[in-house]
């Protein structure tokens, strides 16, 4: 008896067990699934979190996300949130109060990289931001903006009708640039003389980095922008004077505003061996990096017996650095007048939607560690533009007439008597001689003959006197009269002094304002 009772009881037992390891098994699988699901969960919040921390931790920009928010959330239209966010990226770019730095969207950004490669359309100027002012730093050589008379430093104060006040410099060439043979009218303010309307017709630009001629057994090398490939055009052109024979070498960086930093590291290593200092960078904890030219200099640049550099106004930036190098390194020359004085450098960055941020970086210092910056290089042979040079602008619609004064008169004197005719006095007052003088040229021209300088006559004054320029580069024939030995570097300097006596160049001080000036 005692026997089966026992294996009854057993099986209950057994049974338990089974019982107890099944819901034993359930209730550890349940206890892992919610654990997983907690875990998720909580590394999803924490994930939140983090990023919430991250940028609430950034206190300086509590002041923007609040502003963005109660603009979003609280506007009475829809507002379009990508345009606020662009305008505060500008925004904050332009409150470093930096000529060279600035934002720009996908289409500004091909318009930039278009200027690199070097063909665009539009007037052909470089434009810079100087305080509230959109100033042409450079006009390129051979374009609509030079053919129209424009300098550097001329102030814009509207295009076609509107106001720059207040725009960036970005701004201001999305104004200007345009397509092929339309007009753009700029009203242009020089120095403190009275503003003009100056219409420019747009063209594609193409900027030919590097031009060569051989003038009167001198060779002369205009080195217009710094752009890929200007240094192999460079080259073939050292190789081509070196076989005309020429003994003396003018490298030209007029109105040539600069570019591509490598170009000219590697430009200047066509003059130096490899392994010597071109540049310094200084970054903003004053630690220098020192940048060296790499390659084998080109042997032919030994085969002249003098280099001269022709720099004015408008050379600037990476054309300073070449010049700063070669004082620093060579025996070179430097003739002109005062170059622009941009001593720092701009890096671009791009992001995903092709948008681009380019900024100031770091200075530049020669070899020497001489910081142009506002300063620009000063030339050892002075040659200063004739007055012809720097007339005011005038308008078709202005009205000239005897008796009247005016800053523009003086203008119009130095103009006729380049031209040939007599001029006895040059000051500010439409006299009589002036009248004559007006009555000879438009007789000249087969124009009415009234003595009043307007429309027509104007057109045509200005007309033969950009002719005049054209054909005769002044500081260009200075020098090589200088090379030739017509004359000494006294003489020389002298002589170019004495062609412009009526209108004074514009000083250094007024090329390049102050920081006060500025705010």
């Amino acid at each position: 008896m005692s026997e089966d009772n026992k294996q009854p009881n057993e099986q209950r037992k057994t049974r338990s067990v089974q019982m107890n390891i099944f819901w034993f098994i359930v209730i550890i699988l349940t206890t892992i699934i919610i654990s997983v699901i907690i875990t998720a969960i909580s590394i999803s919040n924490n994930q939140e979190r983090a990023v919430n921390v991250g940028t609430d931790t950034r206190t300086e920009f509590a002041k923007l996300y609040s502003v963005y928010d109660t603009l979003t959330e609280n506007y009475y239209e829809d507002v379009d949130s990508d345009a606020l966010i662009e305008s505060s990226i500008r925004g904050m770019v332009e409150g470093l109060e930096d000529p060279y730095s600035e934002y720009m969207n996908i289409d500004e950004t091909g318009d930039f990289e278009e200027s690199i490669t070097g063909d665009f359309e539009g007037i052909g100027a470089e434009v810079m931001q100087e305080g509230s002012k959109i100033i042409i730093s450079s006009p390129m050589k051979g374009s609509p903006a030079e053919e129209a008379g424009l300098e550097p430093g001329d102030q814009i104060l509207a295009v076609d009708g509107e106001s720059l006040e207040g725009m960036t410099t970005t701004d201001a060439v999305q104004l200007i640039r345009g397509e092929k043979g339309t007009d753009v009218v700029l009203t242009i303010q020089r120095g403190e003389g009275s503003s003009s309307d100056v219409t420019v017709t747009r063209d594609t630009i193409h900027i030919d980095s590097v031009t060569y001629e051989e003038i009167e057994g001198v060779g002369h090398i205009s080195v217009n922008r710094f752009q890929q490939g200007t240094t192999d055009e460079f080259s073939k052109f050292i190789d081509q004077a070196a076989e005309d024979g020429v003994k003396e070498l003018i490298v030209d960086f007029r109105y040539n505003p600069g570019g591509l930093l490598n170009e000219a590291v590697t430009l200047i290593n066509q003059f130096v061996d490899p392994d010597t200092t071109a540049l310094y960078l200084e970054d903003n904890q004053g630690n220098q990096q020192e940048i060296v030219t790499e390659n084998e200099k080109n042997k032919n640049t030994e085969s002249f017996d003098d280099v001269y550099i022709l720099i004015n106004e408008g050379s600037a930036s990476a054309s300073e650095v070449f010049t700063g190098a070669l004082n620093d390194l060579t025996d070179v020359q430097i003739a002109g007048t005062t170059s622009f004085g941009k001593g720092v450098v701009q890096r671009t960055s791009e992001f995903k939607d092709n948008s681009m941020l380019k900024y100031t970086y770091t200075k530049w210092l020669t070899p020497e560690k001489t910081w142009v910056q506002d300063e620009g290089i000063t030339p050892d042979i002075e040659l200063i533009n004739p007055d012809y040079y720097r007339i005011q602008l005038l308008t078709e619609d202005e009205v000239f007439t005897e008796g009247q004064t005016n800053e523009k008169v003086l203008s119009i004197k130095v103009a006729l008597d380049e031209l040939g005719y007599n001029i006895t006095t040059f000051d500010e007052n439409f006299d009589a001689n002036l009248t004559q003088a007006v009555t000879s040229y438009q007789n000249d021209k087969n124009l009415e003959a009234d003595g009043i300088v307007t429309g027509d006559t104007t057109t045509e004054l200005l007309s033969d006197i950009r002719e005049k320029i054209n054909n005769n580069d002044a500081q260009l024939n200075y020098l090589i009269d200088y090379i030739n030995g017509d004359m000494s570097i006294k003489e020389i300097e002298q002589q170019a002094r004495n062609n412009a006596t009526h209108i004074p160049p514009v000083v250094e001080d007024e090329q390049n304002l102050t920081e006060e000036d500025k705010e």
